[in-house]
């Protein structure tokens, strides 16, 4: 019993130095999330601290239909702060451009803003700025549509300006692709002066319909006293804002010009170049909405390559010279069957197989793994946990894990910035929620030992013994990674080492630290801490601390020193501690020493599966 104190006071500060160990170094950094007011300066985009940064997150659609579909529906019930908080932390995005209605606003009034608002304050809330950008939807009850906004996107931007100008976490965007098609003399060969001066300043269309101009709608903006960065988007055709020059310059010094390449508009570097690529050097530019839309009835799906290599090519093409011509952009859409499969656990969609442009496509394939792997590193995100970066929290290559098991989990943002170090619950037992971090085994909650960006550390529940398989899922603020399968085994024992070294974390015979200068003696009793060692006998309740030294382990127990087998004293549940054992070992009189003090290796053995090799502790 004085032997269980002394580890007591000891090694259990040790172990949590271990917790603490190296970890694998990160995939990607962080995006930057603005602190909004954001304003422009020169050609960038600003925050309040003047610093600098690119917008880069993703499309929700759903608000702009005026009869929504179910789809629709689905897509609007999304927007939830867990959905946002998704997008921020797995997808590290900083912004999401939300398609607004003007229809649907005169059709429902402040009510509709108000459904806005509230997803905006929930975006915003996860550190997004929001894009509220003005569709002009005909499905809704709206005028003919001419391509070009009207009198009534007036009235809606005079309307949502005044419930916004105090919310600094937006962005306006004026109007959702305007066309040249009713414009009087437009040719599809080229942007006239011409069109640019009715996209400026408005006009008389075909048919005796007016419209109003950008100019217009940024001074509506601006008279209801919202001073956030406005976007102005380009004509929606294969030209792009090409023909566009200062005379046609928006008269305000907030302003974003907006452009949607999709890829029936520009395959190569050139044609971005020509369509808006020049104007990177003197505004700020922002890729309002593009993609791969893989499986829509488009032509911009028609446009991609269907070879899966010149498909991801191009992607990398374009992602590049987005970074090299400083462009924001929102990706479209972040959606099931666009960038995620469903809205329960956000799988992201894969290139790896053939897709049709029919409307046919299955909903599973997309460029959203891709996206994940150019943004985090990783295909699957941050947050995502991997079976190859999971192994004992003694050390070794990632294994079988075993019930009881202390894991150490590693991967990006699977937790606080600041680790945070094993609590107990109201029941005395190791909690199962920690800094905001769980993982799950088949669904049961496991005990957290540490909680880190990087790194947390898990115990596998008792409740797993007897299974094949075990699926595994961290939950980090409610976002959950991807479910991934762990094989089960018996045992995989483990002997905890000190902090960068391979000599184990032993006690002697008097109860102190084994080491170089405190070496054990041949025929004394050594106390060897492991993990992985199974089941006990009684049984251990998962995240319990071990009372006495009275659960041993169900397994048969064997260590062998220096390649001659040690008689046990004691093999089972550490008192004080949840899923550590405690092994007390004689070390044989006959091991053969060279030296004094000298290592000797030690390997731990329960039922047939063995510690790895290479662990050590000084004897004499």
């Amino acid at each position: 019993m004085g032997h269980t104190a002394v580890f007591e006071r000891n090694v259990y500060p040790l172990l949590w130095w271990l917790a603490l160990a190296p970890t694998l170094a990160a995939h990607a950094p962080p995006i930057y999330v603005p602190v909004p007011p954001v304003h422009v300066k020169a050609n960038r985009l600003v925050d309040s601290a003047n610093v600098p940064f690119l917008l880069r997150g993703v499309e929700m659609p759903g608000l702009e239909v005026g009869v929504p579909a179910q789809a629709d529906k689905d897509a609007v019930s999304a927007m939830t702060s867990l959905t946002f908080r998704v997008i921020q932390q797995r997808w590290n995005f900083n912004a999401v451009r939300l398609p607004v209605s003007a229809p649907v606003w005169r059709r429902d009034g402040q009510p509709y803003l108000d459904r806005v608002a509230a997803i905006v304050a929930a975006a915003n809330q996860e550190g997004l700025v929001v894009i509220l950008a003005a569709y002009a939807d005909a499905r809704a009850g709206a005028a003919a549509d001419t391509g070009l906004p009207d009198s009534g996107v007036t009235d809606f931007w005079k309307a949502c300006a005044a419930s916004f100008k105090n919310t600094p976490g937006v962005i306006f965007s004026l109007y959702n692709q305007p066309s040249t098609r009713s414009i009087p003399g437009a040719s599809a060969g080229v942007h006239r002066a011409a069109d640019w001066t009715v996209w400026l300043g408005g006009g008389a269309l075909t048919g005796g319909q007016s419209t109003v101009g950008m100019q217009a709608l940024v001074d509506a903006i601006r008279a209801a006293g919202a001073p956030q960065v406005i976007a102005a988007s380009s004509f929606h055709d294969s030209l792009d804002f090409q023909g566009f020059g200062p005379d046609f310059y928006i008269k305000d010094a907030n302003i974003l010009y907006e452009t949607h390449p999709f890829y029936d508009q520009g395959l190569t570097e050139d044609a971005w170049n020509a369509n808006y690529g020049f104007l990177v050097g003197i505004f700020p530019v922002y890729a309002g909405a593009w993609g791969m839309p893989l499986g829509q009835a488009s032509p911009a799906c028609s446009a991609i390559p269907t070879d899966l290599s010149q498909a991801s090519d191009l992607l990398f093409r374009n992602f590049a010279w987005f970074d090299q011509h400083i462009v924001s952009w929102t990706v479209a859409d972040f959606a099931p069957g666009s960038l995620i499969q469903n809205f329960t656990d956000y799988s992201a969609t894969n290139l790896n197989q053939a897709w049709t442009c029919d409307g046919s496509g299955g909903g599973q394939t997309g460029m959203g793994q891709f996206l994940l792997l150019q943004d985090t590193g990783d295909p699957a995100g941050f947050g995502s946990i991997d079976p190859t970066q999971i192994a004992s929290l003694a050390g070794g290559a990632p294994a079988p894990v075993a019930p009881g098991e202390i894991l150490a989990i590693f991967g990006q943002l699977i937790g606080p910035v600041n680790s945070v170090g094993a609590q107990l619950d109201s029941a005395g037992q190791v909690a199962r929620l920690l800094s905001d971090v769980q993982v799950f085994f088949d669904g049961i909650p496991g005990p957290i030992f540490l909680a880190g960006y990087f790194q947390v550390n898990a115990q596998v529940p008792y409740e797993v013994a007897g299974r094949k398989t075990t699926v595994v899922q961290l939950v980090y603020r409610g976002v959950p990674s991807p479910k991934i399968q762990l094989p089960v085994v018996d045992a995989a024992p483990g002997i905890f080492t000190h902090l960068g070294t391979n000599d184990a974390a032993a006690l002697d015979q008097d109860a102190t630290p084994n080491g170089v200068s405190n070496p054990a003696s041949r025929g004394d009793i050594l106390s060897l801490f492991a993990t992985g060692c199974g089941v006990t006998v009684p049984g251990s309740a998962t995240g319990a601390l071990a009372q006495a030294l009275l659960a041993a382990c169900a397994l048969s127990v064997t260590v062998s020193i220096a390649g001659r087998a040690a008689e046990i004293l004691y093999a089972g549940a550490a008192p004080g501690f949840a899923g550590v054992m405690q092994i007390n070992a004689r070390i044989p009189a006959d091991i053969p020493l060279d030296a004094v003090p000298q290592r000797a290796p030690v390997v731990l053995k329960a039922g047939d599966s063995v510690s790895r090799d290479g662990v050590t502790f000084w004897v004499k």
